[in-house]
């Protein structure tokens, strides 16, 4: 993180950006167009991703070796989720709910995407940052987040969705849902040491949307420690939605 190749993917993902957002709003294609071409960059991201992480892990007897996908790589982080999101606003049909997902998605992927384009959580030890122009997931999670920041974007400037105040609480409720299903699903793909029915240490578990642990070198030594993390969470998430829908408070304002 913040090595000389990660700088050079931030300038290229910040062009890519700026140029993508300046055609859109030049150009004001229809929305739906442009989730038709956010569902084939989706499923080429997701190709991407599935089959350039696989790799062949042996049985434990030794006999046979089975392809693998490690569980951290499993579409359940903020941005994953976003692959359903676009197809479902793409072909369902007008409505309160599909305006919902798109206002949803408005500060998810504007906000989320472009923070994680700050943190490449992809570099670990399997694929040190020297292949970040070699190895073909580098170049999915920058595209990927980078097409997410575009969308989120045009979302709000191109006044297609009609986002109201209202989808400022909807959108932190559904982050909080979605939040909380992410403490069980990293619990339940953990991997514990048990002695005498009890759980006396976990060799691995998931980091869905970071409720586990930040996304920083970070141990927690006590309980309250991660009480105050996960409240930390959820100020930001609300301090985030507030500033990124008031301008749809003032404008509901001035209408009324």
């Amino acid at each position: 993180m913040f090595t000389a190749y990660h700088f050079i993917w931030l300038a290229v993902s910040f062009i890519l950006i700026a140029a993508a957002i300046v055609l859109l709003i030049k150009y004001k294609p229809d929305m739906r167009r442009v989730l038709t071409w956010a569902c084939i960059g989706a499923v080429l991201s997701e190709l991407t991703r599935a089959f350039s992480l696989m790799h062949l892990i042996p049985s434990a007897d030794g006999t046979i070796t089975i392809p693998f996908l490690e569980l951290h790589n499993l579409p359940f982080h903020l941005c994953s989720v976003q692959v359903l999101l676009i197809f479902y606003s793409r072909f369902a049909k007008e409505s309160k709910l599909r305006t919902a997902i798109l206002a949803f998605m408005y500060p998810t992927c504007a906000a989320g995407a472009f923070i994680a384009l700050f943190i490449p959580i992809i570099f670990t030890d399997d694929i040190h940052v020297s292949q970040a122009f070699t190895h073909p997931i580098a170049y999915q999670y920058f595209l990927y987040h980078s097409m997410l920041v575009i969308l989120g974007v045009y979302i709000a400037v191109s006044k297609q969705v009609d986002i109201q105040r209202k989808h400022c609480f909807t959108t932190i409720g559904i982050l909080f849902f979605m939040a909380f299903i992410s403490i069980y699903l990293n619990s339940w793909m953990a991997m514990p040491t048990y002695r005498n029915g009890e759980v006396v240490s976990v060799d691995y578990t998931p980091n869905f949307f970071f409720t586990y642990k930040p996304p920083v070198p970070f141990e927690f030594t006590e309980i309250w420690q991660w009480y105050i993390y996960f409240m930390i969470l959820v100020a930001v998430v609300c301090i985030f939605a507030l500033v990124f829908y008031m301008p749809f408070f003032k404008k509901k304002g001035k209408e009324q």
